[in-house]
């Protein structure tokens, strides 16, 4: 007898009841897969040369709090620091609360040194530092509402108590952020009547090496004043920043149990009707001599087989998800959907640690039984 053809009849046996669970474990496990890509961007965003050198300096005590601008003229004079810039972001959102994105002030001239990734022409750096209300977003951004160079934009404000409007000069694309919105901190500051704060000053390091010296004498500069600072690397105030949204790990961990565990009764329902069918087979293997052994790894392909299914079945939905505008369905949250090989890697190993374990508990029944047992059963 061969197998594995045997193992494959099995599971088409019942097609209706095969495909309904294949298909459940397969949303199940797109859900997994979808998840655990957002964690992934999140708690491990992606790294440039030009990043592995920038360095936030926010206030100590909350990522909401403000530092005075005249700490930018200390900043410059710090040893290994190339250059200063404020950034702040504006939290304001076009026509509608609904459209919403992100939307920053910063310098014209140095956002672009120490920003490379976002790419624009000479033309669009000139006149966003010409221009005192200029600004300049992804094209992606330009699309979605329709706005061409040289339209007037106006953002209401949020956080800031001010509606501002811009005059669009042109265009940064940065593969990463495709929801981008960038203009003039000192616009900002004077429409708020001079408040002289920033929410955090981002510098470039003149090379890895000089981080760690630099955090230290930045930190150590403000210690004991009335603003204390708190200098870290570009990936761990992302991580801060991620942090207010609450233990996210926490969050998409336990969601995750609960889809393993609804997939995982799903599949033992599934496996332990399908033998409860088949008692006269299994008296009949018995009796002509295939040992308990035989019994129980029929069984448990047949379940690890349909746990594969539906795996198979997550990563085509994953991939199918890949080539669609995500950045347009989520708002700019997502630039992308790329997951990890190593996600794809943890989806399979929970369909077949489903398939296996669904089965383990009617294969240990099934090959257990004697002969007479099995032909009790089916009667």
């Amino acid at each position: 007898m061969h197998f594995g053809r045997f193992v494959v009849k099995n599971v088409t046996r019942n097609k209706r009841r095969t495909a309904f669970t294949v298909l459940s474990i397969g949303f199940s496990l797109f859900l997994l897969i979808m998840l655990y890509t957002v964690l992934d961007l999140l708690t491990n965003p992606p790294s440039t040369e030009a990043s592995a050198l920038r360095l936030a300096v926010r206030r100590s005590t909350s990522i909401a709090e403000m530092l005075p601008l005249s700490y930018q003229q200390k900043l410059e004079q710090v040893p290994h620091v190339m250059a200063v810039m404020p950034l702040q972001w504006f939290g304001g959102y076009y026509k509608e609360p609904k459209n919403f994105f992100g939307n920053l002030a910063t310098d014209p001239v140095k956002f672009w040194k120490l920003f490379p990734e976002y790419k624009a022409d000479e033309a669009t750096k000139r006149a966003f530092a010409a221009d005192r209300r200029a600004a300049v977003c992804a094209p992606d951004l330009m699309k979605r509402f329709g706005w061409k160079v040289g339209d007037r934009v106006t953002l209401k404000g949020t956080i800031f108590p001010v509606d501002l409007e811009f005059t669009l000069v042109g265009a940064s694309d940065f593969e990463l952020d495709k929801s981008n919105f960038w203009f003039r901190f000192d616009y900002l500051n004077e429409a708020m009547g001079d408040m002289g704060q920033v929410g955090s000053f981002w510098l470039q390091a003149d090379s890895p090496e000089s981080i760690p010296g630099i955090i230290q004498t930045v930190d150590t500069m403000f210690r004991n004043s009335p603003a204390e600072t708190l200098t870290e690397t570009e990936k761990s105030f992302q991580l801060a920043f991620v942090g207010m949204l609450g233990n996210v790990r926490l969050m998409i961990g336990s969601i995750s149990l609960v889809v393993v565990f609804t997939m995982l009764l799903v599949a033992a329902s599934t496996m332990a009707m399908t033998i409860r069918e088949r008692m006269r087979e299994v008296a009949i293997l018995k009796a002509i001599g295939y040992p308990r052994q035989t019994i129980l790894g029929l069984i448990l392909g047949e379940s690890t087989l349909i746990g594969l299914l539906g795996v198979g079945l997550g990563i085509l939905l994953a991939a199918g998800l890949g080539h669609m505008d995500v950045n347009a369905m989520t708002m700019g949250f997502l630039p992308f959907f790329k997951p990890p090989w190593s996600v794809y890697g943890m989806a399979v190993a929970v369909s077949a640690g489903i398939g296996f374990f669904s089965g383990l508990f009617p294969a240990l029944q099934a090959s257990g039984m004697t002969i007479t047992e099995a032909m009790r059963r089916l009667e």
